[in-house]
């Protein structure tokens, strides 16, 4: 399994820095807000850390089933003695990623793989569906307008569902997980890509991103001109997609939502994809890797890191002692600088961005730097994760 999700060890090593990095960082005070949400069950949904949880909502009068798909330091990939620092809480705050449809049950996996092998950032994936042997009623929670086909009339659920998701759900994991409110991200396919357009066109506020995948527009085309309405506002990250093979009312209403979210005075940052040879279900792997890479760019992705003189690797080495005792060894090995904490198992490669700053590689936003004389030992170092800092005084050997 490691060498098919990692691909390469400096990825685990990495991740279980940023873990003993953050083990040390002041606890964040996690939201403590009553959740009308009932907790019916709890378990392992798999291997790889994900839990699975049944709810009730007393919004909606309904039983969903809630995967929470944890970033890969988490993940069962970690070999046997890096498990218990793997499964440290994280308490760097990371977006969530909201998945309906149960995010056809690929969703949580593939952001794990794509944030261990540093393709997207690290963030948590909550697919929400429905129980086995129960109805499926996403054609009523999906359509915030009622629709008749053939005598048949069905939707007109959506504004309880979105309540459920914003009002029931992101409160509940949000005082669970280290979930970052300002950074969630509605994930809807088909049915549920007009479900996160309505929402985008109701209260664009309530989600930061949006993957918009095949909306039914269609169905709903009063949908357009309520989004024209909300592009007026805040500027939100829309992918917008459609694959080639899908029929023509498919292909017309994302062209249709995608010039609506771009049209002046739009402020709206929107990448529309239209996936080549794929139709209506093949495309969604495809699509999960372009968006989350697109709205999830790892951390640093911009940073160029450089070939730092000798002497400059030279004067960063040694050991320097946090003030809790804790001690962070920084050696070099075949002219690579790489990092570890005492006691603790694992290490990682130090990438020099300057002569005095320095980062880690796969997609975490980690920095390091060397204080004091450029032409002397360094005194003293800082560590920035996220904008929390830790100084660290050189220990005198």
């Amino acid at each position: 399994m490691q060498s098919r999700y990692v691909g390469k060890a400096i990825v685990l090593s990495t991740a279980l820095f940023v873990a003993v990095v953050t083990s040390m960082l002041v606890p964040s005070a996690f939201a403590q807000t009553k959740s009308k949400l009932t907790v019916l069950s709890e378990g392992d949904a798999s291997t790889d850390g994900a839990r699975q949880f049944v709810v009730h909502s007393a919004l909606v009068g309904r039983e969903y089933v809630v995967v929470v798909s944890p970033p890969p330091i988490f993940g069962s990939w970690v070999s046997a003695d890096l498990k218990a620092a793997g499964l440290k809480r994280l308490e760097q705050k990371l977006p969530a990623i909201y998945a309906l449809e149960a995010g056809y049950g690929i969703a949580g996996p593939m952001a794990q793989m794509m944030a261990g092998v540093a393709t997207m950032s690290p963030a948590y994936v909550v697919s929400v569906g429905y129980g086995e042997g129960q109805a499926n009623f996403h054609r009523t929670d999906l359509l915030h307008r009622s629709v008749t086909e053939g005598g048949v009339t069905y939707g007109g659920g959506g504004a309880k569902f979105q309540a459920f998701l914003t009002e029931e759900l992101r409160p509940f994991l949000e005082a669970k997980y280290p979930l970052d409110p300002r950074k969630a991200i509605l994930y809807g396919h088909s049915f549920g890509g007009l479900f996160a357009a309505n929402v985008l066109a109701d209260s664009p506020e309530s989600f930061d991103g949006y993957v918009i995948g095949s909306p039914s527009v269609w169905i709903d085309p009063q949908v357009l001109a309520k989004l024209a309405g909300a592009a007026k506002r805040n500027g939100h990250r829309i992918f917008v997609a459609v694959g080639e093979e899908e029929d023509l009312k498919m292909l017309d209403g994302a062209s249709q939502l995608a010039a609506t979210l771009t049209a002046a005075p739009s402020s709206f940052k929107v990448e529309k994809r239209v996936f080549a040879g794929e139709g209506h279900i093949s495309y969604y792997p495809l699509l999960t890797q372009a968006a989350f890479t697109w709205l999830m760019p790892p951390p640093g992705a911009d940073r160029n890191a450089i070939t730092p003189p000798p002497e400059a690797l030279q004067r960063i080495t040694g050991a320097y002692q946090l003030a809790d005792g804790r001690v962070v060894t920084v050696t070099l090995k075949a002219a690579k600088a790489f990092v570890e904490v005492t006691g603790m198992p694992g290490e990682s490669e130090l990438l020099a961005e300057t002569a005095q700053r320095f980062f880690l590689p796969g997609g975490y936003s980690v920095l390091f730097t060397f204080e004091g004389a450029m032409d002397a030992p360094a005194t003293s170092l800082i560590v920035n994760m996220n904008g929390t800092e830790l100084r660290a005084s050189r220990k005198v050997q």
